[in-house]
C-alpha cells in the first residue's frame, strides 16, 4: 500500500491511457526519490497494474510509462482494499474526500461486500453476515444496558436462567433445566451440567450467586429475597419473604444474564468492551472499526447456523443503500415489507411531588387535554392509549385536544427529554410538547438528560415533564411493572405518596396470582388508575421495518423484541 502514494503524485503529472515517454531522472524528480528507488516503484506498480511501463531498446530511447487508473480510480481501489484488510474508517474518509459519482461508484460496491456470503477461511467454510450501522457506544454489561442495541447484542451473548418465549407465552429452561417452588416463597433452580463461559470455564450455581446479587440490588425485587443458597454445584435456593410467583420471570430479564464474577472483578472497564458470556455467540472485536460476534463452538444448547456477524461501523454516507438480506429499505417491488408495530411506547411523566402548579390534579387534567398525541406519531405509528399495542387498539377513541384553550399565566414548566446516547433521545417530542404548552399559553424550557440520570433523585427533583419512551422485552407483563414501578425510569419516583401505596398494592397482589389473565387485569387496573390520576399520558407506539427478498434463500428472519434480527434464527435453505 506504501506505493499507492506515489501512484496518486504520478496521476497529477499523467493521464491515465496516455503513454508517454520519460526518463528515470524524470520521475525521480516527481517522486522525490532517488533512481534507484524510482525503478522498485514502477516496477511494482507494473507488476500491481496501476501502470504500464516498458524498456525500449536502442541508443536515445526513453521508457514509455502509461497510467490505468485515474487519481479518483486509485483512491477507489485504494479504499476497497482498506475495506477487504477490515480498515473501514480509513476507506470511509478516503471516499469522503472524493466527487460526488465516485462516492456513488464506492456504494455500489460496498453494498455488493455487505450482506450474507459463504467464504473459506483458514479451512474453514463460514456463513458470515455483514451489516452497515451507526456510531454507537454499546453498554455490554447486561446490568447497563440502556438502549436496544445493547439488550440486542447481550441476548447474542449471554446466557440466563430462564427466558421467556413471547410466542407461548411460557418460561423457558436456558441455563436452568428446571425450577421448582411449593409454596412461592422458597424457590429452587436446578443447573444444566457443562455450560461453558466463552473463556473455558464451567458455570455454576456460584456464578448465578454472584451475578444474581448484582441484579437484585434493583428496586423490584431485592425486598422480597432474604437469602440465596448454593446447594450443590448445580443448584441453587431463593427464599422469599412473601410469596411471589412471578419471580422466576424476573430472572428472565436480560439484566439477569449470568457472568464470570472473577472477569468482572478483574477488569470492569475491558468486561464492557469486551464482555465473557456464555450465549450462542462471542464478542471477537468491539472498536471503532466493527463488532464482531463469533458463534461460540463449545455453546450448550442449539448451535445458530450463523457462523460469524460483523456489524460495520458506517457513517450515514454510505448507509442510505445499505443491502443486505435483511434491508431497512426496499430496492425494488420484489422485496417483501416485514414491518412490526412495537410493543411499548412513548409517554410523557407528570412530576406530582415537585412543588408548584403540577401537585393539583385538576392542572394536571386541563395539561392531558391540551396534549395531542397524534402530533407526536411518525408515519405508519398509532396512537398510544397503554404500553401494550393490543391495549391501545381495544381503547382507540377519538383524542381530544383543546390546544387552543389558554390556561392560567405565569407558568413555566421544565420539560426533560430522555436521552440514551447523543443523538438518540426524544428531544422532537419534548419540542412538540413545548409548543402544544405555548400554544396554550404555558411557557416551557426543554433539556436533554441521560436517562441513566433519572434514578437520581435530584434530577427528578428538577424536571416538571419527563418525555421518554420503552420497548417492552419479550415478557410483556414483567416488562411493564418494572417500568412502571421502578426507581430507574421516571414514572415511579414521580408520584406522590397516595399513588406510590396503590401501585405498591397492586404489584404485591400480581405476585400471589398464578392466572395471567389476573395478573394483566390488575395491570391495567394500575394503567387506567395513573390515566386517571393524571400522571401519565400515552402519545405513540413505534414502528420498525424491514424487507426480505421474497427469492432469498435464508429463512426465519423475523424481528425480536428489540427490532433487530436475531441472528440466533436465522438460516439457509
Amino acid at each position: 500500500m506504501k506505493y499507492i502514494e506515489h501512484m496518486k503524485v504520478l496521476t497529477r503529472y499523467f493521464n491515465k491511457k496516455e503513454e508517454v515517454e520519460t526518463t528515470v531522472a524524470r520521475l525521480a524528480e516527481i517522486l522525490s526519490c532517488s533512481e534507484r528507488h524510482v525503478k522498485t516503484i514502477v516496477n511494482f506498480l507494473h507488476q500491481a497494474g496501476y501502470v504500464e511501463w516498458r524498456i525500449q531498446r536502442g541508443r536515445g530511447k526513453k521508457p514509455k510509462l502509461m497510467l490505468n487508473y485515474t487519481h479518483e480510480e486509485v483512491h477507489l481501489k485504494e479504499a476497497k482494499q482498506s475495506v477487504k484488510m477490515e480498515k473501514y474508517q480509513a476507506a470511509f474518509f478516503i471516499v469522503g474526500q472524493l466527487e460526488k459519482k465516485a462516492q456513488y461508484t464506492f456504494q455500489e460496491w460496498f453494498r455488493g461486500y455487505l450482506g450474507m456470503t459463504h467464504k473459506n477461511i483458514e479451512d474453514n467454510d463460514l456463513d458470515i453476515l455483514r451489516y452497515p450501522f451507526y456510531e454507537t457506544k454499546l453498554s455490554m454489561d447486561p446490568l447497563l444496558i440502556i438502549s436496544r442495541h445493547d439488550a440486542h447484542m447481550v441476548q447474542q451473548v449471554f446466557e440466563r436462567l430462564v427466558e421467556f418465549n413471547r410466542h407461548t407465552g411460557q418460561l423457558v429452561p436456558k441455563i436452568a433445566r428446571h425450577f421448582e417452588s411449593q409454596d412461592g416463597k422458597r424457590w429452587v433452580f436446578y443447573l444444566h451440567k457443562g455450560v461453558l463461559f466463552h473463556h473455558g470455564r464451567e458455570l455454576t450455581s456460584e456464578d448465578v450467586s454472584a451475578t444474581l446479587e448484582r441484579f437484585l440490588k434493583e428496586d423490584n425485587i431485592k425486598g422480597n429475597v432474604i437469602r440465596m443458597e448454593c446447594v450443590t454445584r448445580y443448584s441453587i435456593v431463593f427464599q422469599l419473604k412473601h410469596a411471589d410467583y412471578l419471580f422466576p420471570r424476573y430472572l428472565s430479564s436480560l439484566k439477569a444474564s449470568i457472568i464470570p464474577i472473577e472477569v468482572f472483578k478483574k477488569d470492569e472497564e475491558g468486561f464492557q468492551n469486551l464482555p465473557v458470556g456464555s450465549g450462542p455467540f462471542q464478542l471477537i472485536r468491539n472498536d471503532n472499526e466493527m463488532i464482531r460476534l463469533d458463534v461460540f463452538q463449545q455453546y450448550y444448547g442449539l448451535r445458530p447456523w450463523l457462523d460469524r456477524v460483523e456489524v460495520i461501523n458506517t457513517p450515514a454516507l454510505f448507509q442510505d443503500d445499505q443491502s443486505h438480506p435483511f434491508r431497512l429499505t426496499a430496492p425494488d417491488t420484489a422485496w417483501k415489507e416485514v414491518r412490526s408495530i412495537e410493543e411499548g411506547a412513548d409517554y410523557i411523566t407528570f412530576n406530582c411531588r415537585k412543588s408548584g402548579p403540577l401537585q393539583d390534579s385538576e392542572f394536571r387534567r386541563r395539561i392531558c387535554q391540551i396534549i395531542d398525541p397524534e402530533q407526536f406519531c411518525l408515519e405508519g405509528e398509532m396512537v398510544a392509549h397503554s404500553f401494550l399495542t393490543q391495549k391501545s387498539r381495544e381503547l382507540d377513541l377519538p383524542v381530544r385536544s383543546n390546544a387552543k384553550q389558554k390556561l392560567a399565566g405565569n407558568v413555566e414548566l421544565k420539560i426533560a427529554a430522555q436521552q440514551i446516547r447523543e443523538g438518540v433521545n426524544h428531544e422532537r417530542e419534548a419540542m412538540i410538547l413545548k409548543q402544544q404548552l405555548e400554544q396554550a399559553g404555558i411557557e416551557a424550557e426543554v433539556e436533554i438528560v441521560n436517562a441513566i440520570q433519572f434514578k437520581d433523585p435530584q434530577v427528578i427533583e428538577k424536571y416538571d415533564l419527563f418525555v421518554s419512551g420503552i420497548a417492552l422485552s419479550d415478557d410483556r407483563l414483567l416488562s411493564v411493572l418494572t417500568s412502571i414501578h421502578s426507581n430507574q425510569l421516571s414514572i415511579f419516583p414521580c408520584l406522590d405518596e397516595d399513588m406510590k401505596v396503590f401501585i405498591n398494592k397492586q404489584v404485591s397482589k400480581m405476585k400471589t396470582f398464578q392466572d395471567e389473565t389476573a395478573r394483566w387485569n390488575s395491570y391495567f387496573e394500575i394503567e387506567d388508575y395513573l390515566k386517571a390520576q393524571h400522571a401519565i399520558i400515552f402519545l405513540n407506539h413505534r414502528i420498525h421495518t424491514i424487507y426480505e427478498s421474497e427469492s432469498s434463500q435464508y429463512a426465519n428472519i423475523e424481528l425480536d423484541s428489540h427490532g433487530r434480527v436475531d441472528y440466533r434464527a436465522v438460516w439457509k435453505k
